[in-house]
């Protein structure tokens, strides 16, 4: 069943109505009308079985059925530094890592990143990416988007106030050797920053400067991986040690 943000103000009353780009997915991409069924979920952890009730060429009016509570956010808190690519490539990534359960993605400039856009486009870039983000809310099953960061320095984030109880620096720095020796689970594991390089990687001077603000270097294995595909590995390998894709193997290991 196809899903639809709401505004939290209008979820209470049992009435609801959709506008703007939903009207046309809804009337003439899906063709559904008076009658079909729909789901609606907020940014508070609410999720809504809604009934059409009318159809018009500006909005959808539509009957609440039931109401509860999401359970498809993680209780691990992944945010993802990742130094500037080209325009697609961040794209997809960002509509990955929002289906990956990340809650936060920062986007930041390395000494190989190639894209160096000004201010002007990289706000622009920053409101496409939210965009995505909340598009991919509707298919992923989630409810809160991630904060997506404005556009920092390398240095400046490595040396950030910001507190976690991991930081990672994904990096081919212990060739042939694997995450797992460094991702042991831990309780307290509940806020992860993890940072992922360019199309070139990090430098040597990058990777020392975040070893030495705390940041453990760790390989994604023997295989050189592009940077969009690191970015989504690194956030598959966190929510299976820390967050709630390691359920899958508990479930596995009872049969």
């Amino acid at each position: 069943m196809r899903r639809f943000f709401i505004n939290r103000a209008h979820a209470p009353s049992d009435r609801v109505m959709l506008a703007g780009s939903d009207v046309r997915h809804i009337r003439t991409v899906l063709r559904l009308g008076p009658g079909d069924e729909i789901l609606l979920f907020d940014n508070e952890g609410s999720e809504y079985q809604a009934r059409i009730i009318d159809t018009a060429p500006t909005a959808i009016t539509l009957l609440i059925l039931c109401k509860y509570s999401a359970i498809s956010e993680s209780h691990l808190e992944v945010t993802i530094g990742q130094a500037l690519l080209r325009a697609q490539k961040m794209d997809r990534m960002v509509r990955h890592l929002t289906e990956l359960g990340a809650v936060g993605f920062i986007p930041f400039m390395a000494e190989r990143s190639v894209p160096r856009p000004n201010p002007t486009r990289l706000a622009e870039k920053r409101r496409r990416w939210e965009t995505i983000a909340r598009e991919a809310l509707k298919q992923c099953g989630r409810f809160r988007p991630p904060h997506i960061s404005p556009i920092v320095s390398f240095q400046d984030l490595v040396v950030s106030p910001l507190s976690h109880d991991l930081k990672i620096i994904f990096h081919t720095c212990q060739p042939g050797v694997g995450p797992w020796p460094h991702l042991e689970p831990a309780d307290i594991t509940r806020k992860v920053l993890a940072l992922v390089g360019p199309e070139g990687g990090f430098t040597p001077k990058e990777v020392k400067s975040a070893v030495d603000s705390g940041f453990a270097c760790v390989s994604l294995g023997p295989r050189i991986l592009k940077a969009d595909t690191a970015a989504v590995a690194a956030g598959a390998i966190l929510q299976h040690a820390f967050g709630d894709m390691g359920a899958v193997q508990k479930c596995l290991d009872k049969d």
